[in-house]
């Protein structure tokens, strides 16, 4: 494989489809993994008070108190932004170049450590990045509606209809793959994590990994 310039994966799919799993059978097979979410996390941090000063007006005009001690309100915002299509795309052109530059500085620091290495980018929302350009092939990992909605009360403890929402603005996710002709490999991930593990590895060593 040519090792002039990175070797990038893309790793998408909907909320609680198994992506952080897949993740972690990629890097124990050997793949240097990068979590979107986890980049998405740290800047919202560093930005917290740009992104308040953003929002604060539309929180207050419907009656969401963004503000706790600690800081943002994660969940409030959450709320906030999936309740409204508008909303939703200004925060996203806010935060998604900034996430996107912060990606690509670990990608360069992994290639200088290992340019064989494939590095894997594990981003829900990889679709609205320059990213999936530079991606060898995409793994979109989905699974049975009921078995997202199970995992997500689990661990978000949301209430239901609130999940539903965020679920319902990924509808159009795997769609916009198609319509980017980005080489999409569909995994379905309704069984154990060895049927998971069993599926990727099948995938990846078929292009050659």
């Amino acid at each position: 494989m040519d090792n002039s310039q990175p070797i990038l994966i893309g790793l998408s799919g909907p909320s609680c489809s198994g992506k952080n799993k897949a993740s972690s059978i990629l890097e124990e097979y050997g793949f240097y993994c990068i979590d979107a979410d986890a980049v998405s996390r740290r800047v919202f941090i560093e930005y917290e008070n740009e992104i308040f000063n953003l929002f604060k007006s539309e929180a207050e005009k419907r009656g969401i108190n963004l503000k706790t001690e600690k800081g943002i309100d994660k969940k409030a915002f959450a709320l906030l932004v999936f309740s409204d299509e508008a909303l939703l795309k200004k925060h996203e052109d806010f935060i998604l170049p900034i996430i996107e530059e912060k990606i690509w500085e670990e990608i360069k620091k992994a290639f200088a450590e290992r340019p064989e290495r494939p590095i894997l980018l594990n981003a829900p929302t990889l679709h609205k990045t320059s990213l999936i350009k530079k991606c060898s092939f995409i793994l979109y990992i989905d699974a049975p509606i009921i078995l997202r909605l199970i995992r997500a009360k689990k661990r978000d403890r949301l209430p239901l209809k609130n999940i539903r929402l965020r679920f319902s603005k990924q509808k159009e996710f795997f769609s916009q793959y198609l319509f980017l002709n980005a080489d999409t490999v569909v995994v379905k991930n309704s069984g154990s994590p060895a049927k998971l593990k069993y599926k990727l590895l099948q995938e990846v060593k078929k292009r050659g990994f």
